[in-house]
């Protein structure tokens, strides 16, 4: 599996995630599972270098669920603007932390609350908002 990128900017937000997150909003698993795969796993970079086929957060995003045998799109979203009928997902759900700092053509693993996985192929990428030029502070 390939090394996760992960901007600087979704890094901080990333990290800081944490302090702002509601009392019951997500599992603290779930968050620290994050917060270990962007500080020791993944590689940071500025955001106006990171690849245009990066899955960053905010980015639009197609995947093949193999299992499935079902192609999804959705957006990748921090948790208080996730909206499963817009088909928004949080970083922090496992489907996005699979996702995230992901390249188009990767095969990735998703981990699934019941110790079930499943594997992802990422298709396209329908949008980065780093590539679009709409980087935001």
């Amino acid at each position: 599996m390939n090394t996760p990128v992960i901007t600087e900017l979704d890094a901080a937000r990333i990290r800081e995630l944490g302090a702002r997150l509601a009392e019951g909003e997500r599992s603290l698993d779930a968050l620290e599972a994050l917060v270990e795969m962007v500080t020791g796993e993944a590689d940071i970079v500025p955001g106006e270098r990171i690849a245009a086929d990066i899955v960053t957060v905010n980015s639009t995003v197609s995947f093949r669920d193999r299992l499935a045998s079902t192609v999804h799109t959705v957006t990748l979203v921090y948790p208080r603007d996730a909206s499963v009928g817009d088909r928004r997902i949080s970083v922090l759900s496992p489907v996005g932390q699979a996702l995230l700092g992901r390249r188009v053509g990767d095969s990735t693993l998703v981990f699934m609350p019941d110790g079930s996985h499943r594997r992802l192929d990422i298709v396209e990428l329908n949008y980065q908002p780093e590539a679009a030029g709409d980087l935001t502070l």
